[in-house]
């Protein structure tokens, strides 16, 4: 009934950085055997989520930086790509110095921000993902950005991320992805229209797809396909737009929804 299974990563599929649970893992190949495409749907850059699709053995395309960019895992090659404009960057890293939050551009696979923190320290670190150092990053024009990610306390979040939405309507898709993140991608360059780019490539119909996450990063995603799961320790609003609530990431929810919605 489903050909195509997509999987967000952090707090979904895992909440290890660089491991799928062996659990998830055995139900991922189960349906990969089965005929099933499993691939994977982050916030995180390519080179960032290495270690998960070499795990799960893709051979196709997987979704990376919220959507913005679709790579080949054949080629190691973009598919598909957007980014934010120049201005925006800018203004981006203006307003997070004027709020006090930690703001990071991706180039490339790798990460710039103005000055080591604990924010950057424990990003770089989890993921081992190259990062510079740029002092003068406010003086700069950063073109080819698919996204800037602001990091702060959850509490800071939750309060920004309402406000930040209104402001940037428009003009970027922000979203709320792990607790203290707030991600900003091109407004049409989201999971959702991600994932509707790889059934058509696939040539599967929306009815076949299945998606599966737990934050506002992943609602367009499982709003679009034909059968949205959230996990039990989701976002509230994730959850109630979902049509099935699974298992939380701890409890191997994926590997539940493999062996009783998928593969059933």
């Amino acid at each position: 009934m489903y050909k195509l299974l997509v999987l967000d990563i952090d707090d979904t599929l895992t909440n290890i950085s660089r491991v799928v649970p062996p659990e998830n893992l055995a139900a991922i190949r189960r349906a990969q055997e089965a005929g099933v495409y499993v691939t994977y749907a982050t916030g995180r850059g390519y080179f960032g989520a290495e270690s998960i699709r070499r795990q799960i053995g893709m051979k196709g395309p997987a979704i990376n930086y919220g959507g913005a960019l679709i790579y080949d895992t054949r080629t190691d090659e973009p598919m598909f790509c957007t980014s934010l404009p120049p201005e925006l960057v800018h203004e981006l890293l203006l307003l997070a110095d004027e709020l006090g939050v930690h703001a990071q551009l991706y180039q490339g696979d790798g990460i710039v921000y103005r000055e080591e923190n604990r924010w950057s320290t424990r990003y770089w670190s989890n993921l081992d993902l190259p990062h510079t150092v740029d002092p003068n990053i406010l003086e700069k024009r950063w073109e080819n950005v698919p996204k800037v990610l602001f990091i702060t306390e959850a509490e800071h979040v939750e309060e920004l991320l309402p406000q930040l939405m209104e402001r940037f309507k428009g003009r970027a898709k922000v979203s709320g992805s792990l607790a203290n993140y707030i991600e900003f991608n091109d407004p049409f360059a989201h999971k959702g229209s991600a994932t509707a780019w790889v059934a058509n490539y696939l040539g599967i119909d929306r009815s076949e797809v299945c998606a599966v996450g737990d934050n506002l990063l992943d609602l367009e995603m499982i709003e679009w396909a034909g059968l949205g799961a959230a996990v039990a320790n989701g976002n509230p609003t994730v959850k109630e737009k979902a049509d099935i609530v699974i298992p939380a990431c701890a409890e191997n929810g994926v590997a539940w929804l493999i062996d009783n919605i998928i593969l059933r």
